[in-house]
């Protein structure tokens, strides 16, 4: 692994001007992404698990935790179906639009899953729709801008932009507890359908745009700053004090444990985007350009068909369908591991929001080495490295302070997954069809990330032997995957869009 300065301009100036002027489209894109389709549904069907297999007559489905765990492969159908769809969308019709029509529809369809009266197929269907009409919400869209806004520090911008998912990822994970403690499930859903509604669509609508959009200060949009801001900061509020409202019990009476420190900071970090958006200056910001490598590399690549006439297309996503397996598959099982080991649902909950601070962590580490180093070999090394704590959630038994290590290194893995993917898509196919590219390797991504759910929970019911195979054969499957990423080779370069 080798540095890249000769093929990644490193201008001190020209990145920080990136920030400067592109702060406003990193900012709306990691609450867009945050508070979208990738990890609301993932993070909350854990909490959602234990209601809903109540049968009917106490409010429940009557559902079986198999039954709850396949809507996540049927959710990816419906993602791999729609993802190369919005990622040409996006390319022809622009991000933005897609972006904030996706952001209303996503949020409607998370209120009709708390709608259901008891119907398998209807509960199928609703995820179903869900993955259609959330897929704009997907870092296929919000990603796309941020690789355009961004050459100089695209890997941090990158890794900015992504590492809200963690962060709220976990916070609707303990607001979804707590509503559902105090109320039920079905309210459970309804508020976390209010976050991407009364969050990310206001501060989507201000901050987020591609560098063919039109400019902040003359948008008439950017003129409901205030107001707009303002119901964002008010929801986000009402979303930490939910999560502070579970949090804080639990802290008086098991101590200052690390998941809960956690968990108590993400409470209090929640509501900083909105404010951000509300005191800063977006009028101001409009894109100008980087360096000459920035400008030259605008709108630069391959088309769709050349990209899937490439080997390297055929290996990235060969790669990702097992790396998104063992990473994706025990993350939503988590809670339901560790309730298999004796863990009380509280503990196993508090030590699951462990897995947002690894998922930032990975998502700032990764996003600054990539920027200075050979990225399909930072890769292998942050992906690889979850195997061994697969190799420890597997065993028949384990402490609180190896799971504690344990989930800290899936969720570290999970930080950098999308990175990756949106930076070598750049890197090896360039931005010319960054959206079709992005969408159809995104679709073989969700292909392992959909279907690991459910084989997880399957063998985690089955008892000590199954849950032994199934994390292990795990571990081995992302060592081979994440090796395969060594053979890419290095940076390509390409004629600017005028040359071509």
């Amino acid at each position: 692994m080798t540095a890249t300065n000769d093929a990644m301009p490193t201008d001190t100036k020209v990145g920080v001007g990136e920030f400067k002027n592109g702060w406003p489209v990193v900012l709306s894109s990691a609450v867009g992404i945050g508070m979208g389709l990738s990890p609301l549904p993932f993070y909350t069907i854990g909490v959602f698990v234990g209601p809903m297999i109540q049968p009917i007559e106490k409010g429940g489905l009557g559902f079986t935790p198999e039954q709850v765990m396949l809507a996540l492969p049927i959710y990816t159908i419906g993602a791999l179906v729609m993802s190369p769809i919005i990622g040409f969308l996006s390319d022809r019709v622009g991000v933005r639009k897609v972006a904030l029509c996706s952001i209303v529809l996503f949020a409607l369809s998370l209120v009709a899953l708390g709608l259901n009266n008891g119907s398998f197929p209807l509960y199928a269907a609703t995820w179903a729709l869900m993955a259609v009409a959330g897929a704009g919400t997907l870092p296929i869209t919000f990603t796309r801008a941020v690789n355009n806004w961004f050459f100089e520090r695209r890997g941090l911008a990158l890794g900015i932009a992504l590492i809200a998912t963690g962060l709220f990822g976990t916070l609707a994970k303990l607001l979804a507890q707590e509503v559902t403690t105090v109320f039920n499930w079905r309210v459970g859903y309804a508020a976390v359908a209010l976050l991407p509604l009364l969050i990310s669509f206001p501060i989507a609508l201000i901050g987020f745009r591609d560098i063919s959009d039109r400019p902040a200060a003359t948008s008439k949009v950017a003129g409901l700053k205030v107001l707009l801001s303002l119901i964002a900061v008010l929801a986000s509020i009402a979303m930490s004090a939910a999560a502070l409202a579970f949090v804080v019990p639990e802290l008086m009476q098991k101590g200052l444990r690390p998941e809960l420190l956690a968990a108590t900071a993400f409470a209090l970090v929640g509501p900083v985007p909105a404010f951000m958006m509300l005191f800063g200056n977006v009028r101001d910001t409009s894109y100008r350009g980087g360096s000459t490598a920035s400008k030259a590399a605008a709108g630069a690549g391959l088309t769709a068909k050349q990209a899937l006439m490439d080997w390297r297309f055929w290996l990235l996503a060969v790669s990702f369908i097992p790396i998104s397996y063992a990473i994706g598959g025990p993350i939503p099982n988590i809670e339901l591991a560790l309730q298999a080991k004796d863990f009380s649902k509280a503990d196993a909950v508090g030590l699951a929001s462990l897995m947002g601070v690894a998922v930032i962590a990975g998502r700032l580490v990764g996003g600054y080495l990539i920027d200075r180093f050979w990225a399909p070999g930072i890769a292998f090394v942050f992906l690889a490295l979850p195997a061994l704590a697969l190799w420890m959630l597997g065993a028949p038994e384990i402490s609180r302070d190896q799971a504690m290590i344990a989930i800290f290194m899936v969720g570290f893995g999970a930080g950098v997954e999308y990175d990756f993917m949106a930076y070598l898509v750049a890197r090896y196919f360039g931005t010319k069809a960054y959206g079709a590219i992005y969408g159809m390797l995104y679709g073989f991504f969700a292909l392992g990330a959909g279907f690991g759910p459910a084989v997880f929970a399957a063998a985690i019911r089955k008892g000590d032997l199954e849950t032994f195979s199934v994390f292990h054969n795990a571990a081995i499957i992302l060592i081979i995957g994440s090796a395969l990423l060594l053979l890419l080779g290095k940076y390509r370069e390409f004629p600017s869009a005028k040359e071509s």
